[in-house]
């Protein structure tokens, strides 16, 4: 009979612990942006639900910025943690192990009074949502986007007028394809984008077959960072529209006639 009770209890535990695993997200700070100045993380983090047993990743160049954990007021003076206790990696995993808010900032320089700090709020674990109704399914596999067709990234050509009728959504994806050395893609905002502001160098995509996957919706600016390609036109401004469901039509079975008595 205690053998049982303990097997039962071992089962539990188990099943327990295999739901956390499963229901736990990883959330790259930033997104294809990664860690780094620039950019406005409260936006980014503005619509996203974090609960205990997710992670976050900080992604960077090594050297470049790192991330201290720290209370409400020291995140919002910017003061600096001793060094020991900053987190420098490239890519920190963190997981968030109890509910309530939590503060992350960059220690390198001024970075955090420029606004390289993140706050979240982190909430307790919870049984998992309902499924969707079985009339809603997800919409197909994103679709693939070469940017600017056979021609490529290049110079010469009205990369507005080829995003003009094209529709893109979260998990498509855009492939810059150019001869390696010649271009490059940065990723950038509204006002880099109209001003031609080109960023720090190690944060250029330089493959000559760069993708990128549209992982949220909204604004999304990309250009050439070489020369004064961009003020050239080699740039391109697209909006991602949120992931689509598919609502597949109603099915009209066929009648089964009863046999003949």
């Amino acid at each position: 009979m205690a053998t049982n009770k303990w097997g039962v209890i071992f089962l539990a535990a188990t099943i327990a612990a295999l739901a956390t695993s499963v229901s736990a997200k990883l959330f790259t700070v930033g997104d294809e942006r990664g860690w780094t100045l620039n950019f406005d993380y409260q936006a980014w983090a503005k619509d996203k639900v974090f609960v205990v047993g997710d992670q976050l990743v900080f992604k960077y160049a090594t050297g470049k910025h790192n991330v201290f954990r720290v209370n409400g007021t020291v995140f919002q003076q910017c003061i600096i943690p001793p060094t020991n206790e900053a987190l420098t990696s490239g890519y920190d995993v963190i997981t968030l192990a109890t509910p309530g808010r939590k503060w992350y900032m960059c220690g390198v320089g001024k970075h955090c009074e420029y606004g390289l700090k993140l706050f979240i709020n982190v909430l307790p674990q919870s049984y998992p949502p309902p499924p969707p109704p079985p009339s809603v399914y997800p919409a197909p596999s994103g679709k693939v986007f070469v940017v600017g067709d056979d021609k490529g990234w290049t110079l010469n050509f009205d990369y507005q007028a080829w995003a003009m009728g094209k529709k893109f959504y979260v998990g498509d994806k855009l492939v810059f394809r150019y001869p390696k050395g010649i271009h490059n893609v940065f990723r950038v905002d509204g006002t880099s984008f109209q001003q031609c502001i080109i960023p720090a160098t190690y944060e250029a995509l330089t493959s000559g077959y760069d993708v990128i996957t549209l992982q949220t919706p909204g604004r999304k600016w990309y250009i050439c960072g070489v020369g004064k390609h961009c003020q050239m036109g080699l740039k391109l401004f697209i909006n991602v529209l949120p992931y689509p469901t598919y609502v597949p039509p109603p099915y009209h079975g066929t009648r089964k006639l009863a046999p003949p008595s």
